[in-house]
């Protein structure tokens, strides 16, 4: 079922379980630093790591939609740059990444997107 958004209903259960039914649990990614094409759904991202340790994204675009309220980076957990969670989660991207071409944020997403369809 597509949520008309550009993470899956799927994946927004998923993000919900792993912190522990409440947004606030998450790290909030500030997307500053872009060396990509802008896309849809660029912008800042919420970070919760899932059950084995994937990285769960959530678009802050989607997520306010979603829960009806403009999302504050002070209520989460915390907040890291883009470039510090890239660094965070190097191997994994390296790992799992299709392109060096294209925003791995964006690919992360589609990746999560398909794995928990």
């Amino acid at each position: 079922m597509e949520s008309g958004l550009g993470i899956n209903l799927t994946t927004i259960a998923e993000f919900m379980s792993a912190a522990q039914g409440n947004y606030r649990n998450a790290l909030y990614i500030r997307c500053s630093i872009c060396t990509y094409s802008r896309e849809s759904h660029c912008g800042d991202f919420l970070f919760i790591a899932g059950p084995d340790g994937t990285p769960i994204l959530f678009p802050v675009s989607d997520a306010e939609q979603f829960f009806g309220c403009t999302i504050d980076r002070t209520d989460c957990s915390t907040t890291i740059s883009n470039q510090d969670f890239l660094r965070l989660y190097y191997k994994w991207i390296v790992l799992h990444m299709e392109s060096d071409n294209l925003c791995p944020f964006h690919q992360i997403l589609w990746h999560t997107n398909q794995a928990l369809r």
